[in-house]
């Protein structure tokens, strides 16, 4: 069956119109998902029963997070869709899973400081690139693709 393009386009006008309006969270977000991905990277340079503690933590709480999310806004998104929003986040994963090479070098090596930076560092990639995700899905979503 061959479709009106005029009646798709405004199919396509009425979906985007019923995406979410601008979607204003909280700096305490930031915070939070700031130290909980700092924590994750940071655990790998903690002493054994440590690490593991720190990173059962740290996924408790982002499992509480994504349910705050949920009951405030009404729905979840992947980080990893759409497209583009994707490579921001896949690119925040490859510098927190560098962080964490770090961190457990750093212990290997004696370092006992090493885990406090990569955690910090951890913590303001997770806020600026959780920052860039929301911009560029924002602009995703609504066909803004230049």
């Amino acid at each position: 069956m061959t479709e009106d393009p005029n009646e798709a386009l405004a199919r396509i006008r009425e979906a985007r119109e019923g995406v979410p309006g601008p979607v204003a969270y909280p700096v305490a977000w930031d915070l939070a998902y700031g130290a909980i991905c700092g924590l994750m990277v940071a655990s790998q340079g903690l002493p054994t029963p440590w690490a593991m503690l720190a990173l059962v933590i740290a996924l408790a709480g982002l499992a509480i997070c994504v349910q705050w999310w949920r009951n405030r806004v009404g729905w979840w998104v992947s980080g990893y869709s759409p497209k583009r929003a994707r490579w921001v986040a896949i690119g925040l994963a490859v510098i927190l899973i560098a962080l964490m090479g770090l961190s457990i070098w750093g212990k290997d090596a004696g370092m006992v400081w090493m885990p406090l930076a990569t955690g910090a560092a951890g913590f303001v990639s997770a806020i600026i690139g959780g920052r860039l995700w929301m911009h560029v899905w924002k602009r995703e979503l609504a066909g803004d693709l230049s």
